[in-house]
């Protein structure tokens, strides 16, 4: 993995690189996560990408739910550095209170939602899991046509995810029972994610 990692702290898919705002939330995340988890993580890698994340966060552009990737990229980024300690609370805020029905998926606002958890924020993080349950009722009801996403999701995998980091967050902000049986009804087409 980190000999994918760039010299400005960002990952590339075949080799070193950037670019991909996601990708570097997603990889970022796995190292913490490891390193959390006991494992050896070399320092200056993680510090890196965690900078690199930083960075993203204050140039990235403004977005709503059909522009750019809907601040999908955002909000995991921001969830990442929320746990390292290294987010600031006034940005997840502003994201929660300005911009929250913007995110384009119930994953991103379940991120922001496990964000605000991390710095203890319980009543912004349970109001953008109410966001995050109200959206996936709305995919329910509309016929998704869905091709393609920047963050490489299913609503399938969004379902299972905004379950997980609630349950990670404390929230009961959403009807875990629902969310649990909407997974199992799924079946068995499932996708790589």
């Amino acid at each position: 993995i980190l000999a994918n990692q760039g010299a400005e702290g960002g990952f590339g898919l075949w080799g070193p690189g950037s670019g991909d705002f996601w990708l570097d939330a997603y990889v970022t995340d796995f190292l913490s996560r490891a390193k959390a988890q006991g494992y050896a993580v070399p320092e200056q890698a993680l510090k890196s990408a965690l900078s690199n994340l930083r960075n993203q966060v204050n140039y990235a552009p403004d977005f709503n739910a059909e522009t750019n990737d809907g601040g999908t990229a955002l909000a995991y980024a921001l969830m990442v550095l929320a746990r390292e300690g290294a987010a600031a609370i006034g940005d997840l805020r502003y994201f929660a209170d300005i911009k929250g029905d913007d995110f384009a998926t119930p994953l991103a606002q379940a991120q922001l939602g496990a964000a605000l958890a991390s710095y203890g924020d319980q009543s912004r993080a349970d109001a953008m899991f109410r966001k995050a349950g109200a959206r996936i009722d709305a995919l329910t009801t509309t016929a998704e046509a869905q091709v393609w996403r920047a963050d490489y999701g299913t609503s399938y995998r969004d379902v299972a995810a905004v379950l997980t980091l609630a349950v990670e967050a404390g929230s009961n902000a959403i009807d875990r029972e629902e969310l649990t049986d909407r997974i199992a009804r799924q079946g068995s087409t499932l996708s790589t994610q």
